[in-house]
């Protein structure tokens, strides 16, 4: 009787409480990566406005009761996926940045290869979740309608590269500057998006999905369109 007290006693006690929670949590990070990963593909494969979060619980094999609870709404829901692989590219091209700078070897080559790498190299991974991001990245820049998703997840790195881009450039005009950079960006998403229009004017010698080599021509058509805006105003 008293081994049978002692086990209930444990069952309930604070480290048994603790095992419970800790089961818990991982149970619950399991819906929310799932909720999120499923979201992310179909949110890449499609638009915002035509996924449901029905659709989105369907493909993730959960509730939409567990996706409500998670995440509340369906633009909640969206922002996460934009913040979460942001972060991740944020610290990546801050690190490089910081390396460059501190090697004392600052360039406009240097400073547009940190930030467009980061993001080429998880692209080449294989791995799907970020090809899907791309693709919401890429829907995001189309139009006004998510300024400030991109205000609260890029601008504060992108305004740290335009930064040290002044120090490189001293002879652009900042407005020309800023033009300039933001064109850049439109130019590393059309790249990235493997758009087929290279594969048809080059009667298929040239295919989109080469990276490598369509990344060594980006960072040089990048760096020597910059430098050329110095006698713009």
């Amino acid at each position: 009787m008293s081994t049978t007290r002692s086990s209930n006693l444990d069952e309930g006690g604070p480290a048994a409480r603790q095992r419970r929670g800790a089961r818990a949590d991982r149970a619950n990070d399991n819906t929310r990566d799932k909720i999120l990963n499923a979201a992310e593909k179909l949110f890449g494969e499609r638009t915002f406005d035509t996924v449901s979060l029905r659709d989105i619980t369907l493909h993730a094999g959960v509730t939409l009761a567990l996706a409500s609870y998670h995440f509340g709404t369906k633009e909640k829901l969206y922002a996460e996926i934009v913040g979460r692989r942001a972060d991740i590219l944020n610290r990546m091209r801050r690190e490089r940045l910081a390396a460059l700078e501190k090697s004392g070897n600052l360039s406009t080559e240097g400073i547009i290869d940190a930030f467009m790498r980061p993001l080429f190299e998880q692209m080449s991974s294989g791995f799907k979740g970020w090809e899907s991001y791309l693709l919401i990245l890429a829907q995001l820049g189309q139009t006004n309608r998510w300024l400030g998703l991109l205000h609260d997840n890029y601008d504060e790195t992108a305004e740290l590269f335009v930064s040290r881009l002044r120090r490189t450039l001293p002879r652009v005009d900042d407005a020309v500057l800023l033009r300039g950079f933001s064109m850049v960006l439109v130019s590393m998403l059309q790249t990235l998006s493997r758009n087929r229009r290279l594969d048809a004017l080059s009667g298929g010698r040239l295919s989109a999905d080469d990276l490598d080599a369509a990344y060594k021509v980006l960072l040089r058509f990048a760096v020597k369109g910059l430098e050329g805006l110095s006698d713009l105003k």
